[in-house]
Formats: structure tokens, C-alpha cells, sequence
């Protein structure tokens, strides 16, 4: 197996993704979509830590359930706490 060292500095694609090594070449192009990783937009410190980033996206909360209507002939359960014995 080759040594990494020989391989270069690992780069993540910023335009699709694709991981790939810059085999020690002046410029880290993508094989896939050959974007110049120089033009990544460059993302300091202060913008990760303050919140400006990407956002995840909360979850909505589920709506309370609704009270099913009994069929036809069927009595219609409901629990209480004053029930009578």
C-alpha cells in the first residue's frame, strides 16, 4: 500500500463531495466535477462558533392525538376519574 505522505494533502470536495487526494500537484482540482478547491468559500472560526453556519433543522411537534369515534352500535369509551361503581 502506498504511503499517504506520497499521496498528498486529503481533500473534501465543497461543490460534490467526493474525497480525493491532490497526489502533491500545485493545484487541488475534483476528478469529478474539476472544481478548483482554491475557490472554496472559507469559513473562520467565529461564523462556526456563533451559530452562522448550517442550521438543523428542528423537528416539528406531532399533534395531539384525536379522539376515535366508536363504530355503529358500539358503546364509546372514555376514562375518568369520577366513575361511578
Amino acid at each position: 500500500m502506498l504511503d499517504k505522505a506520497k499521496l498528498g494533502a486529503r481533500y473534501t470536495c465543497y461543490e460534490c463531495g467526493t474525497k480525493f487526494y491532490d497526489m502533491n500537484r500545485p493545484k487541488a482540482t475534483c476528478p469529478e466535477c474539476s472544481a478548483d478547491q482554491a475557490d472554496a468559500p472559507v469559513r473562520d472560526i467565529r461564523s462556526l462558533l456563533s451559530g452562522d453556519g448550517r442550521k438543523i433543522p428542528k423537528p416539528e411537534p406531532e399533534p395531539a392525538p384525536t379522539k376515535v369515534k366508536a363504530a355503529e352500535g358500539e358503546e364509546e369509551e372514555e376514562s375518568s376519574d369520577n366513575e361511578e361503581d
